[in-house]
C-alpha cells in the first residue's frame, strides 16, 4: 500500500535550534502574583506560558529558514528520513523556504543518504555518485548558491568514511557560499546531554509528537491509505474519517499506546495494526505488542537487506526468539542499552540454538545498524529496544516459554519487572493461574503488592479460574477503596502497582470512596488515571458521610470536582502532558474546581506553577462568561416572544 508523501505527512517540531537559545535570554513566565481578587494572564503571557512547559518548539521547516547549516538529532523512528524526504518534494516544487531562496527562486535538493558516500565523502562528485546525478550539474547548483543539500543519517557512514563526512561537508560549503545545508543523526551524546553541533551549524533535536499532531497523523494516515485504495475522494474522507475517530479514540483510552504513538514510526505501526485487523486494535497488551512487532519484523523481510545477509538466513519466529533472549538478558542486568560487542556477545551465544553459527553475531549486528525496527542503534556503539515497552515484552515471552515463573516471583516487590510479570500472564500458553496464586501467596493473609500484581495479572490473563478471580476481587475489597486512614496510607506507600486496581475500582465506588480513591492517585501522581479524573472536574456530587485521607477521616463535605481539582493541581506540577490535557478539560469544570485552583494559586510561592493556575482558572472563566452571555442574549428574544 503506497501513500501520497503530500497527504500522510504531518509537519514535525524540532527544540530552538542551540543557536537562538545561546544568542537570545530566556524570558520569565508572564503574570504577576495574584492579590485577593485573583488576576488572569493575557493571551502573550499564556503563549509563551505554554512554550515554557513544552520546551521552545519551531516547525522543522522554520528551523531552516533561519539556519543555512542545520543539525538535525532524533531517536530511531522519529522521523529525520521522512522529513528530508519531505523537504525535498517541496524544494523540488519551488514551496520551501530557505535562506537562498530569498535571493533565487527556488532551491535545488539532493538528498543524499550517508550509506552511498564513498571516499572523498561530501565532494561535488560524492554528491553527485550518491544521488545518481551529474558532476557537473551538482557543481552547478552549489556554484550558484541554489543548492539544497539533505545529508540523511549521519551516523550511518561506512567505516571508510566515518569521521569524514562532516569535514568534507563543511570544506563544500566553505568553497561555495551561499547554499543551505541540513545533516540528520541519532544521538551520540549520553542520555541529557547534547551533541556538539559542527562549526557553523546550529543543532535542533527533534521533539515527540504531541497528543494533537498524534491525532493528526492518524487522520492523514488513514485518508492516505483510502486514497490509495483509487476511491472517490469523498468517498475516502468518509471512510478515513470513521477509521480515523475509531482509532484516536482507542488509542487515547491507553496510556501505554498513547505514549508508543508519540513516534512517527511507532504510530504508523499502530495505524497499520488497526487498519488490517478490521478497524480495532488488540484490548489486550500481550496481543497488541504481539501485532506491532510482528510489522515491524516484518519490516525486516521486505527487501531491507541485501541478498544472503546473515539476519535474512532467519525467520520471523527465529528473529522473535533471538530478540526475546537477548531483552531477558538485558531486563537481568536493569539495563535498556548495551554496547554494540556485548549485543553481538550475547546473540553469539544463542545463534547455535537457532541452527546457526556463533561468528554470524557480528553480522547480524551490522546489518540491523541502519535499520528501524524492534532492536535499534540508539546512540553510534550502543543498541537498545526502540522502545522499553518491547524489552517488557519479549523478556515476558521467553521467561514464558522457559517456565521460568519461580524467577518471575522472586522479583515482584521490584518496579523494574512489574511490567514483565503482568505481561507474562497474557501469553496464550502462559500458566496465569500459577503466576496469580503465587503472587497471592506473597502476600499471606495481607493485602500488598501480590495482591494488587495479581489483580492486574487477572486483567492481562486469557483465561483465570473464577475461584480464582473471586479471591482476588474479595482481597482487593478490603484496600480499595479505603475505609480507614492506615488503609489509605498502605495505597499510597504501594504506589504505582496500586494505580491499575484503584483506576478500575473509581467507576463503581461510592461518591466517599471516589474521593478517597483521587486522593491516593493524586499522592502517588499516577498519571494514566488523569483523563478519568479529568472527567469529574464536572462532577457537583459531594460526599455526606466521611472518607479516608491520609491522617484522618475527612469530615468536610467535598465535591468531586474539587477533589479532581486537588489531582490536576499534584499531577501538573511533574507533568506537561497533564497540564496539556487539563487545559483542554477544564472548560466545563464545575465552579467549586476553579475555586479550589484559585485557592492553590493564592497560597503558590513559585512563579511557574502560579502561572499554570492562572492559564486553568482564565480557561474555565471565560468559558463560563461565554455560556453567561449567550444566555443573556436568548433572555430578551424570550421575553420578546412570550409578549
Amino acid at each position: 500500500m503506497r501513500q501520497d508523501l503530500e497527504i500522510a505527512y504531518v509537519p514535525l517540531h524540532v527544540e530552538r535550534p542551540s543557536e537562538e537559545l545561546r544568542s537570545s535570554k530566556p524570558k520569565k513566565a508572564a503574570g504577576k502574583k495574584p492579590k485577593a481578587g485573583g488576576t488572569t494572564v493575557d493571551a502573550r503571557a499564556a503563549n509563551a506560558m505554554l512554550r515554557v512547559l513544552e520546551r521552545p518548539r519551531v516547525l522543522a521547516t522554520d528551523a531552516l529558514v533561519n539556519h543555512p547549516r542545520l543539525l538535525i538529532v532524533g531517536e530511531p523512528g522519529s522521523g529525520k528520513s521522512t522529513l528530508l524526504a519531505y523537504l525535498a518534494t517541496r524544494a523540488a516544487r519551488g514551496e520551501l523556504a530557505t535562506p537562498t531562496s530569498r535571493r533565487e527562486p527556488a532551491s535545488i535538493p539532493f538528498l543524499v543518504p550517508v550509506r552511498a558516500l564513498q571516499d572523498p565523502p561530501a565532494s561535488p562528485e560524492g554528491i553527485a555518485h550518491a544521488v545518481g546525478a551529474e558532476a557537473w550539474f551538482v557543481e552547478a547548483a552549489l556554484r550558484r548558491g541554489r543548492a539544497l543539500l539533505l545529508i540523511d543519517g549521519l551516523d550511518e557512514a561506512r567505516t571508510q568514511v566515518a569521521g569524514k563526512v562532516l569535514p568534507a561537508l563543511t570544506a563544500t560549503l566553505d568553497a561555495y557560499p551561499g547554499n543551505s545545508v541540513i545533516v540528520t543523526t541519532r544521538p551520540a551524546a549520553a542520555p541529557g546531554q547534547d551533541e556538539t553541533a559542527p562549526r557553523g551549524f546550529a543543532r535542533a533535536r527533534l521533539l515527540p509528537m504531541t497528543r494533537d499532531e498524534v491525532g493528526v497523523f492518524i487522520d492523514r494516515w488513514c485518508l492516505a491509505a483510502e486514497l490509495s485504495l483509487n476511491k472517490p475522494r469523498e468517498q475516502a474522507e468518509i471512510d478515513a474519517r470513521a477509521a480515523a475517530d475509531d482509532l484516536k479514540e482507542r488509542v487515547r483510552a491507553s496510556r501505554a499506546i498513547e505514549k508508543l504513538a508519540e513516534t512517527p514510526l511507532l504510530c504508523s505501526v499502530i495505524c497499520v495494526v488497526h487498519r488490517f485487523l478490521g478497524q480495532r486494535i488488540p484490548e489486550r497488551r500481550v496481543a497488541l505488542y504481539e501485532a506491532i512487532t510482528n510489522v515491524l519484523l516484518y519490516e525486516w523481510d521486505r527487501a531491507k537487506f541485501a541478498e544472503g545477509a546473515a539476519i535474512g538466513k532467519l525467520d520471523a519466529h527465529a528473529k522473535r526468539a533471538l530478540l526475546a533472549r537477548l531483552a531477558l538478558s538485558m531486563h537481568r542486568a536493569r539495563v535498556a542499552e548495551l554496547p554494540a560487542e556485548e549485543v553481538v556477545k550475547r546473540l553469539a551465544a544463542h545463534l547455535p540454538d537457532l541452527g546457526r553459527q556463533e561468528e554470524e553475531a557480528a553480522a547480524i549486528v551490522a546489518e540491523i545498524r541502519d535499520r528501524n525496527g524492534v532492536l535499534v542503534e540508539r546512540a553510534p556503539g550502543s543498541f537498545a529496544f526502540s522502545h522499553l515497552t518491547f524489552q517488557e515484552y519479549l523478556a515476558a515471552m521467553e521467561l514464558v516459554n522457559a517456565h521460568a515463573y519461580d524467577q518471575l516471583l522472586r522479583n515482584y516487590k521490584d518496579k523494574w519487572w512489574h511490567e514483565v510479570i503482568v505481561l507474562s500472564a497474557g501469553f496464550p500458553g502462559a500458566h496465569a493461574d500459577r503466576i496469580i496464586r503465587g503472587l497471592l501467596d506473597k502476600d499471606s493473609d495481607d493485602v500488598a503488592a501480590g495482591t494488587m500484581l495479581a489483580a492486574q495479572c487477572a486483567e492481562t490473563a486469557i483465561e483465570v479460574r473464577q475461584p480464582l478471580r473471586k479471591e482476588i476481587e474479595r482481597r482487593v475489597a478490603q484496600l480499595v477503596p479505603p475505609a480507614s486512614p492506615k488503609e489509605f496510607r498502605t495505597l499510597v506507600r504501594l504506589g504505582d502497582v496500586a494505580g491499575p486496581v484503584l483506576l478500575r475500582s473509581l467507576d463503581r465506588a461510592s461518591t466517599e470512596g471516589k474521593a478517597s480513591i483521587i486522593s491516593v492517585l493524586g499522592l502517588i501522581r499516577y498519571e494514566p488515571a488523569t483523563r478519568a479524573i479529568l472527567k469529574l472536574l464536572k462532577d457537583p456530587s459531594r460526599t455526606v458521610r466521611p472518607f479516608a485521607s491520609y491522617s484522618q477521616m475527612s469530615a468536610v463535605s467535598s465535591s468531586l470536582a474539587t477533589c479532581a481539582a486537588i489531582f490536576v493541581k499534584r499531577l501538573i506540577e511533574h507533568s506537561a502532558a497533564a497540564f496539556s490535557i487539563s487545559l483542554d478539560a477544564i472548560h466545563s469544570a464545575d465552579p467549586s474546581a476553579v475555586e479550589m485552583l484559585s485557592t492553590f494559586r493564592e497560597f503558590e510561592d513559585d512563579p511557574q506553577e502560579r502561572d499554570k493556575l492562572s492559564m486553568l482558572i482564565e480557561r474555565a472563566e471565560n468559558t463560563r462568561a461565554k455560556a453567561s452571555s449567550a444566555s443573556a442574549a436568548r433572555s430578551p428574544r424570550r421575553a420578546a416572544r412570550s409578549g
